[in-house]
């Protein structure tokens, strides 16, 4: 059968939650480690279309998350392995791009998918380190005077809303509000001002870390330390930024990077880059951003 006819067969249209045990299907059978729970967590702040052949089954799938007016993040682009070839992919990609004119949008890719979304306009602007094993018992990591982990709670919401903006340079809002509510989240209080932040979550394997976001490495080491050793002998998964400055550190507790895909944006930019004191050194997720 031709390209054309077989692309007779496809419609696509948005996303709804009874579509997402089939996304979650196709993810599986790609070996991705998303669960279904990963999936409505994803849904839940965010939108997304699907490919569906003439018999209703999902072929294809795309998601984004806006962050205020100006950004948004885009991730879980999957086609079946038997449709793959046909350009549905970049069909799903258009389509999400038309409904977020105006926006900078950021993706990760792989290496087989950079060269797509090269064509479609998305430049590299850096290279995101995951990073996981079974977590080993890590002892926690001194802070100076005056500074100390603690507990993140909903009266934080405004000032990690804050940290999370200068870091990132754009309105996770939504996101931030839905990880307090979701999973559990340390603070390094500097006298009384936040000076760093980090979730940790279930998600497919295990346990995920981040975001992380600090105004210092060690910041930022303490906090995952704190995790880690929360979590001794459990899956743990970080995604880093590769120039965060944490890799070597990561390198020598045994959280060892497994693999690295390309931060991509249609600015060329990565979040603040450099402009703020606070920098975001984990990402929540590969498609969160």
């Amino acid at each position: 059968m031709t390209d054309s006819a077989l692309l007779t067969r496809i419609e696509t249209r948005p996303m709804h939650e009874a579509d997402l045990e089939a996304g979650y299907a196709l993810s599986k059978a790609l070996s991705w480690p998303h669960r279904l729970e990963d999936w409505q967590f994803m849904f839940s702040v965010g939108e997304g279309r699907v490919a569906v052949t003439d018999t209703g089954a999902i072929i294809g799938t795309i998601m984004w998350w806006r962050y205020g007016a100006g950004h948004a993040s885009l991730g879980m682009v999957i086609v079946a392995d038997a449709w793959q070839g046909h350009g549905i992919g970049k069909r799903l990609m258009i389509e999400a791009r038309n409904a977020l004119p105006g926006v900078v949008i950021h993706l990760n890719a792989t290496p087989t998918g950079v060269p797509l979304y090269e064509k479609m306009g998305f430049r590299p602007c850096g290279i995101v380190e995951q990073r996981q094993s079974n977590a080993a018992a890590q002892p926690l990591i001194a802070l100076p005077g005056g500074v100390r982990l603690r507990p993140a709670g909903q009266n934080d919401l405004e000032a990690i809303v804050a940290c999370d903006t200068q870091a990132c340079g754009m309105d996770r809002r939504q996101l931030v509000t839905a990880l307090l509510a979701t999973a559990r989240g340390v603070i390094v209080d500097q006298e009384g001002e936040i000076a760093g932040y980090a979730f940790c979550r279930k998600f497919g394997w295990g346990m995920v870390v981040g975001p992380v976001m600090a105004t210092s490495t060690d910041y930022a080491a303490a906090m995952i330390a704190y995790w880690i050793g929360s979590h001794a002998g459990q899956f743990m998964r970080l995604d880093i930024a590769q120039d965060c400055g944490l890799s070597r550190w990561l390198d020598e507790i045994g959280l060892l990077r497994v693999d690295a895909v390309a931060a991509m944006s249609t600015d060329g930019s990565y979040g603040n880059a450099g402009a703020s004191p606070m920098q975001r050194f984990a990402l929540c997720s590969q498609a969160f951003g």
